[in-house]
Formats: structure tokens, sequence, C-alpha cells
């Protein structure tokens, strides 16, 4: 018997081809539970991810329960600071012609709906409410906080600065838009 014979029939060839068949399927089991870490891994991570994201969007629930009047409100100003007579008009009753010329920009720093019965009452007793006959369901009435700034001060009936109003908005049925309908004085 050669070398090379005697060689493959001795124990410790054997042995390595045994032991080379156990890290074959050791690898083979390795992998198999390695690639199972890493997708039990990699879900971990989406389902984080995911809970991430949720929390972002409920985390601004405002902007998704915003009422619609207070939207048309809002809406109002950022037209009004765009100069946007189109837009200005699409939140109100009475339309307007122009805009003021002389205003350089404003912004509504705070809204809040003023609730008070009295607030209404004063609409439908002694303001436009005489002519619009707004039922008290169909009225609501919102104090705005806003900043303004005109081109030249002096001109028009107010300065620039900070300054507060109430909006009163009606519509005609459940069914039919908030607009608003006066913008004035507490």
């Amino acid at each position: 018997m050669g070398y090379i014979e005697g060689f493959f029939s001795t124990k410790y060839f054997k042995n390595m081809i045994i032991l080379t068949y156990e890290i074959s399927i050791w690898k083979i089991l390795w992998g198999c539970k390695m690639k199972k870490i890493m997708l039990v891994i990699l879900c971990f991570v989406v389902v984080i991810t995911g809970c991430f994201i949720a929390k972002r969007k409920v985390s601004n629930p405002q902007k998704q329960s915003i009422d619609p009047a207070q939207q048309v409100v809002e809406n109002y100003f950022k037209y009004l600071n765009e100069k946007d007579l189109k837009g200005i008009n699409s939140t109100q009753v009475q339309k307007w012609k122009d805009i003021d010329k002389n205003l350089k920009h404003v912004k509504l720093d705070s809204i809040s709906e003023d609730k008070r019965p009295s607030q209404k009452e004063a609409y439908i007793k002694y303001g436009r409410g005489t002519i619009t006959h707004a039922k008290a369901e169909n009225i609501k009435v919102y104090k705005v906080e806003y900043t303004v700034k005109y081109k030249k001060d002096g001109i028009g009936p107010e300065d620039r600065g900070k300054d507060d109003k109430w909006c009163t908005l009606i519509r005609k049925d459940r069914n039919s838009p908030w607009l608003i309908d006066e913008i004035g004085e507490g």
C-alpha cells in the first residue's frame, strides 16, 4: 500500500472527514439561526419604527380634528396675509372688492371659540343677525389675537401691532359651510 492510499485509510483522515461534515452541518444550522435572528431583528425594527411614526401622527391631534368653522377663520387670516382676494371672499358672507393696499402682513397668533351665550344673543339682537336671521345653533364666535404690520401707520383705523377681535361665523343650516359674517370688537 502506498503512502497516499495509507493516508486515506487512517483514522486521522476519517476523523477529518467527520469533522468537516460536522462543521458543514453546523454552518448550515448557524446560517439558518442567523437568518432567523436577523429576521426577528428586522421585524422588531419595523415595528418600533411604525410605533414612532404612529405616535408622531397622533401627537398633533389639533390639526386632525380642527373645527370647520375655526378652519375658515384660519384660512381668512392666511388669505389676508397672502393678499388673496378670491381666498378671502371664499371665507366671508360679504364679499370684498379690494384689499387694503397698506397692509404689509398679518399673522394669526391665537384663536379660541367664545362659547358665551351672550355673544350669540348680541349678534342675533343687535348685529347682522337682524338681517341674516341665523339661529343660535348656526352661529359660532371666535376670539382671535393677531399681529398686523402696515406699510405706513396712521392711515387706517388701527396701527401696527397686536390686536384682538371677535369673528362671528354663520351657516344657513347643518349642511351649509361656515362663513365669516362679522369681525369686530367683542
